[in-house]
């Protein structure tokens, strides 16, 4: 289970801005690290970036985890899962811009272009 919400980015709200479209997650956040801190959930306040490879594959890492996994999209939203973990437990999340090199998903967690101040 700590894969999948590893993967996922944990929940911590909701974001209210309108959510990025493919094209534009393609063009700035596919294989650079995403780095952000949930604010609840199993892994509330640790430091986790991850990075989406223009293959599918997707790696969380930071705070002694490294996680595995693959990405795809679904209109606009970006879906994750562990890499042995079956398809129904895929989590989708959207981004949104918050000005240069920021953004955020829609669980609420901000997030830079890593590695962050």
């Amino acid at each position: 289970m700590l894969g999948v919400t590893a993967l996922a980015g944990v929940a911590a709200g909701s974001a209210s801005a309108e959510p990025m479209a493919l094209e534009q997650f393609h063009q700035e956040l596919v294989g650079v690290p995403l780095c952000g801190v949930p604010q609840s959930g199993p892994l509330q306040g640790k430091t986790l970036c991850t990075v989406h490879f223009p293959d599918g594959k997707a790696v969380v890492a930071g705070s002694g985890i490294l996680v595995r996994g693959l990405w795809e999209a679904d209109g606009n939203r970006i879906c994750r899962r562990g890499a042995d973990d079956p398809l129904e437990r895929r989590r989708c999340v959207e981004y949104e811009s918050l000005g240069p090199g920021r953004y955020r998903n829609s669980d609420g967690v901000e997030i830079c272009i890593g590695p962050c101040p």
